[in-house]
C-alpha cells in the first residue's frame, strides 16, 4: 500500500507535538512526520524528506509560511499544503488561495478538522497513484495491502529441459500441469525481476514455437515474431500466462485435430459438475487447463454466451426436470442443480422463466 509523508512546521512546541502525537497518521496512510521550527527549516527538512503533505503555521520567523511553500513548490511542485493561522488576516487568506494551498485552519487547533484535511489529501493521492512496475506485474496494477515479497525464482533452466521433454513425447496433460503449477509459483516469488521474467516466458513460448517448425505446424509457426513480440511487451504476469497457454492450447491442438474445442469442454465440464454447489469459473479453467481470462474469451467467442450463462441454462434445465418429475421441496430441487441457496434459486428461475418454480410445477404436473 502507498504511504506518505508529513512535515509538521510551526515556531510553537505545543501546535508540533500535539499535531505529531494526536492525529491518527496511520489510519490516514502517513508513514513518516517530521519536524520544522520556522520556514528555513522546513525547507530544508522537505528537500531531505520530500514530503507529500506540509501542514505549516502561517506566522514563522525567517521565512513564513507562504514564502517558505513558495520556496518548497521549486522543487516539489506537487507538494499539498495545510495553513494554519491564528489571526484572520485576509492577505495570508489570499495569499494561501495563490498558492493553491488544500486547506486553510484556523487556530486554535481542531484536529478533527485537520485529520479530515490531510485524509481528503491523502485519498485523492491514492486515487491519483499509479502502481510501480513490479505491482503492476505481480497484481495487475492493484496496490497490494502489504509491500511486495522479497522472492525470487529459481529453477528457470530445470523447468525449460523439463517441459521440453514434455513437449517431445507429447505428454499434453503433464505439460499444461507445469505450466500451471510454475504460474503459481513465480505469482508467489514478487522480488523477480519482470523483465528476467519475460525473457523466461518468452524461451519457454520458444520450444512450442520450434516444435511447432519441427512438426510443419505452420498455423503457429508463422506467427512466431507476432506472439514473442507480444510475450516481451506485456506488463503483467497474468499476461504472459494468456499468451502461453494460448500457444499451448494451439499447438496441442494442431497435433490431435480431433480433440474437441474449448466451447465442447466446457459444455462437457459443467454437465459433469453443475450439481458441484461451490463451482466456479476459475475452477473450470484451472481443471481443463487453461488461464480464466482465455477461457472466458474463447468461450464466449465461440458461442457468445458467458460460461456463468450457460452454467445458469443448464442449472435450470435440470431444475425443471426436477419439478415437473417429482415432487420436491425447492431447497432440495436447488441443492440438486448446484444452488445452496434456496431464495436465491427462486429468485433466479423467477427471473430467467417468467414464473416461480412452484407455479411452473403447476402447469407442467402433467406432462409425464
Amino acid at each position: 500500500m502507498m504511504h506518505f509523508t508529513v512535515l509538521i512546521a510551526d515556531d510553537e512546541p505545543m501546535p508540533r507535538r500535539v499535531l505529531q502525537e494526536y492525529i491518527p497518521w496511520s489510519e490516514l496512510s502517513v508513514e513518516q512526520v517530521c519536524l520544522a521550527t520556522d520556514g528555513a527549516e522546513a525547507v530544508e527538512q522537505a528537500r531531505k524528506f520530500r514530503p507529500e503533505i506540509i501542514i505549516s503555521d502561517i506566522k514563522m520567523p525567517h521565512l513564513n509560511g507562504l514564502e517558505m511553500a513558495a520556496a518548497v513548490r521549486e522543487f516539489l511542485p506537487d507538494c499539498q499544503f495545510i495553513f494554519l493561522s491564528g489571526y484572520s488576516d485576509k492577505e495570508y487568506l489570499k495569499g494561501a488561495i495563490r498558492l493553491k494551498a488544500a486547506n486553510y485552519v484556523e487556530k486554535p487547533l481542531n484536529l478533527e478538522e485537520i485529520t479530515e484535511a490531510v485524509r481528503e489529501i491523502t485519498t485523492q493521492l491514492l486515487c491519483q497513484a499509479k502502481p510501480t512496475p513490479e505491482e503492476l506485474f505481480f497484481l495487475g496494477g492493484r496496490f497490494p495491502d502489504k509491500s511486495l515479497n522479497a522472492e525470487v525464482f529459481g529453477g528457470g533452466e530445470v523447468f525449460l529441459g523439463q517441459l521440453e521433454d514434455l513437449i517431445r513425447h507429447d505428454k499434453k496433460e503433464e505439460a499444461f500441469f507445469a505450466l500451471r503449477r510454475l504460474h503459481e509459483k513465480i505469482s508467489r516469488c514478487q522480488g523477480s525481476a519482470p523483465e528476467e521474467l519475460r525473457h523466461l516466458y518468452c524461451q519457454i513460448l520458444l520450444l512450442f514455437l520450434h516444435a511447432a517448425e519441427n512438426r510443419n505446424i505452420r498455423t503457429l509457426s508463422e506467427q512466431a515474431d507476432r506472439v514473442l513480440y507480444a510475450c516481451s511487451r506485456q506488463e503483467t504476469l497474468t499476461g504472459l500466462q494468456d499468451i502461453l497457454m494460448q500457444t499451448a492450447q494451439a499447438y496441442f491442438a494442431a497435433l490431435h485435430p480431433a480433440c474437441p474445442d474449448i466451447a465442447s469442454q466446457v459444455e462437457s465440464y459443467l454437465e459433469s459438475h453443475y450439481r458441484d454447489c461451490s463451482l466456479t469459473v476459475q475452477n473450470i479453467a484451472q481443471d481443463l487447463g487453461f488461464t480464466n481470462t482465455y477461457l472466458c474469451a474463447a468461450y464466449k467467442k465461440s458461442t457468445g454466451k458467458t460460461v456463468n450463462q450457460r452454467l445458469t441454462e443448464i442449472r435450470l434445465s435440470h431444475a425443471k426436470q426436477l419439478l415437473v418429475r417429482a415432487d420436491r421441496k425447492l431447497y432440495q430441487v436447488a441443492n440438486a442443480v448446484g444452488y445452496g441457496d434456496a431464495k436465491y434459486f427462486v429468485k433466479l428461475f423467477t427471473r430467467e422463466m417468467g414464473l416461480s418454480p412452484r407455479e411452473y410445477q403447476k402447469r407442467h404436473a402433467y406432462e409425464e
